[in-house]
């Protein structure tokens, strides 16, 4: 008894996060949509969290300035910043949630409103911010030798929604600075140096492509992306059964978006670029 009352204790302070874009459900609680846009005609939209499980669950509801980026190692993930500076176009100081907090019992759901109230003078162009829903209250099963303990925890789960906010004419364009690809063993790895032109963020998808010689595709890869700022992004997919020889990957930028309306992903050229690739 002693050993076990002591693991409780263990895992009774635990405390995990996990901060997600896609897909916006972590255990009992969801959120939808995962994206958002408001404009200077309507200043609000409205979101919907969830709770799916079966024990009710808190909420808080903040906004917090960032944008996606990629590390060193070409992974994408979410940079937030705490205090913008006014090179950012950050919304997060005049886009409020109602309300900040709320109480899901089970199999219930909360419409939270978000409120657009921008500076007056605020300049033509798009405005970032991501929505941030922390839930609290889960239990964790932990197994040791023949004793299974269930022990209340501080389990904390963050999921993140995308806010923009547009105001006047906004544009974008996409731009491929550079593209190299490798074969690593069974994968091809491809590098893209990204950027983009205009006043929005650019929204689409990226179309990868392994062609012969001849120009006939063997493999096609699709994934989207978002483009705020310059960015150094790796794509890795299996090569299956290739043959060793020489090929080309092109890499192609198109404005659209699947999981998005249609009418919420900004006009854009479709870009492309190849380069050779050798499997040896």
């Amino acid at each position: 008894m002693r050993h076990r009352s002591t693991l409780a204790r263990r895992v009774a302070v635990l405390t995990v996060v996990a901060v997600l874009v896609m897909p916006a459900v972590i255990g009992a609680i969801y959120v939808s949509p995962t994206a958002v846009f408001i404009d200077d005609r309507t200043r609000f939209t409205e979101i919907t969290i969830g709770n799916s499980g079966d024990r009710p669950e808190e909420a808080t509801v903040e906004l917090q300035f960032g944008f996606p980026d990629a590390d060193s190692a070409g992974t994408p993930y979410i940079r937030f910043i705490d205090d913008p500076g006014p090179e950012f176009p950050s919304a997060a100081e005049w886009i409020r949630p109602f309300p900040q907090r709320v109480r899901l019992e089970p199999g219930t759901q909360q419409v939270v409103r978000l409120l657009a109230r921008p500076p007056e003078d605020l300049p033509e162009g798009e405005y970032w911010t991501r929505m941030i829903i922390s839930g609290r209250g889960a239990f964790l099963r932990v197994t040791t030798g023949d004793t299974t303990l269930q022990a209340g925890v501080n389990l904390e789960i963050r999921l993140v929604v995308s806010v923009t906010y547009r105001k006047g004419r906004v544009t974008t364009r996409p731009v491929i600075r550079s593209v190299t690809a490798e074969a690593e063993g069974d994968s091809l790895s491809v590098w893209a140096h990204l950027a983009r032109e205009g006043n929005a963020a650019y929204l689409g998808t990226a179309d990868i492509e392994v062609v012969d010689l001849r120009g006939t595709i063997l493999r096609h890869w699709s994934v989207g992306l978002s483009v705020h700022y310059p960015l150094r992004r790796r794509f890795s997919y299996p090569l299956d059964s290739l043959a060793p020889g020489d090929y080309r990957v092109r890499f192609r930028l198109r404005s659209e978006r699947p999981d998005l309306p249609t009418e919420r992903v900004l006009r854009a050229p479709t870009v492309m670029d190849s380069v050779g690739l050798r499997i040896e």
